[in-house]
Formats: structure tokens, sequence, C-alpha cells
């Protein structure tokens, strides 16, 4: 028996073979293709996990949602207007399917977790991953997101990398220098971009989350980033809404007047002037005497 849901994708082959729905009627406009021969009602919104339920649909057997579209399922918050990512078996057939960012490897079972009723690479093998893609900071970004959601730890993946079947993987290498520079603190992949604009500058690598407190203990604030010993404090701004705004200057009053300094910055400072936010950091720190031999 096949039956269509509203809010889900279905196979379009399928539901005509059924009497569901005709040629005509899917090509009417009332319905909207997601991928080659798998549709959904066009007022459903789109959103990653129904774009990756819907893969699934026509997907070979052993298919594993994997990358940033299982890092997406386990409640990471990165990119997910990206192509949905699967992960097939070596020997699999070809699956040409637009939409889609197909890789073949072998998932061991214990890579492999279930998640809303879809197979999904583990986070550790996410995170994995993750980590060995081109570019650095991105790897980081992922990282610290799964570090932060108590997903992954650092020293996790830097032994089940080790792991002597992946000598000579695509990325292998990069890995140790990921975990290095990864931040559990870190509650953005802005707070994380701006992290590393500053240690990638060849500046000391400041502290996440600094809880600020005045001299008679009452707790003024908490900073993004920040160097305690020089009482130097370093913010990435993202969207604020006017209730957060106001709260934001008060809180910013309070830690000036326990002696903090703050420098603060928006994504398009750490996209399009990076070496300016190293510069001006640079002379705060020897202003305020870190930096003096």
């Amino acid at each position: 028996m096949y039956a269509i849901a509203h809010d889900r994708p279905f196979v379009g082959s399928e539901a005509i073979s059924c009497g569901f729905v005709t040629r005509e009627q899917l090509r009417a406009g009332s319905f909207r293709r997601m991928f080659r021969d798998v549709y959904i009602d066009r007022d459903v919104p789109d959103s990653l996990p129904l774009r990756a339920s819907a893969a699934l649909l026509v997907a070979p057997p052993g298919a594993v949602l994997s990358g940033r579209t299982a890092a997406w399922l386990h409640g990471i918050d990165i990119r997910p207007d990206e192509p949905v990512e699967v992960t097939l078996p070596p020997r699999t057939p070809a699956w040409p399917r637009g939409g889609l960012l197909i890789r073949r490897t072998h998932l061991p079972e214990h890579d492999v977790a279930l998640v809303g009723g879809a197979l999904v690479t583990t986070p550790l093998r996410t995170g994995f991953d993750l980590a060995r893609r081109k570019g650095l900071v991105n790897a980081v970004v992922a990282i610290d997101a799964f570090t932060h959601a108590g997903l992954l730890v650092p020293g996790d993946l830097l032994a089940y990398a080790a792991d002597p079947s992946f000598k000579g993987a695509r990325g292998i290498r990069q890995v140790p220098a990921v975990v290095e520079h990864a931040e559990p603190g870190a509650e953005s992949p802005g707070e994380t971009r701006l992290r590393m604009v500053i240690v990638l500058g060849g500046l000391p690598r400041p502290e996440a989350q600094i809880d600020v407190r005045d001299r008679q203990g009452r707790h003024c604030g908490r900073l993004d980033l920040g160097y305690r010993q020089v009482r130097l404090g370093i913010e990435y701004d993202g969207e604020h809404h006017r209730e957060a705004w106001e709260e934001d200057i008060q809180r910013q009053n309070r830690l000036r007047a326990a002696g903090w300094s703050l420098l603060r910055y928006t994504g398009n400072d750490v996209t399009q002037h990076p070496m300016l936010i190293v510069r001006q950091i640079e002379r705060a720190l020897t202003s305020r005497s870190m930096l003096r031999g």
C-alpha cells in the first residue's frame, strides 16, 4: 500500500503506478520536484532534513547521510543550505543525482547511527570527515561546534585519526592542527573565525568565554574572547535585537568600569579586514603592556 503524506516527499513513479497521482498532476505545479523522481507538495517549505529524507527515498542500499548534512542532523548549525551529502559503499553503481554531493567509502558499523529514522555518520566520524576538509578555519569551525555541543572530545578525534587504516587518507595531516586549535568554549562560528584570525595572525591565543567580576565580586558580564592578564576583551558582534543591544551597552559599561578595554568586530570585519583586526589587537596588547619586553 502506497500513501502520500502532505508534508513528506514521495517517489513520483511509485505514486503514479499506485494511482495516487498522474503525470499531468506532477507537472501541473501542485508539487515541487526535489530530486529526480522525488516530489513534495509545493506549499511545504524547504529544509535540510526534508531534502535528506527525500534523498534517501531513492538512494541505493547502504547510503548514509554524512558530512555537513550529518552535522546538521546532529544539531550542529553549519551551512544547512549546501547540497545533501551522502556516502555510498565503494562499489555502488553510478547514481547521478542533481543537488546531492556523493562520496564513496567503506563505513564500519560503529561509524553509523540512526537519527530520526535515517542512517547518519556518528558525531565522531562526522567530525573526522569535516576535520579533513580543505580549509583549516572551516574545519575548526565544525569541530568547535561539535565540542561545544558535547558531541565530541578533541582527544578522541585525534585517537580516531591515528588508526592505521587512515594512513594516507585525504586531509589526514590536517587533523592534528584542527584539534590543536579547537575550542569547546566557542559559542558560534563567528567567534571561531574571529579567534582564528587572531591566532593565524601571529598573536597569542585568547581565552574564550571569560567571566568578569569587579572588585566587589559582582558579575559584570562574559566576554567572547580576551586576555585576562591585561583586561582586554574581544567581542564578535552578530545580529542583535534592540532589547539585547540595550543590555549589551549596559554590560559594556560595567566591563569598562571594571577596568576592561573592549574591541568589537562583525562578520564583515572578519572576512574583509582580518589584518586590520590583527593590527588593532596587537596595538591594544602593546599599549596594555602584554607584548612589551
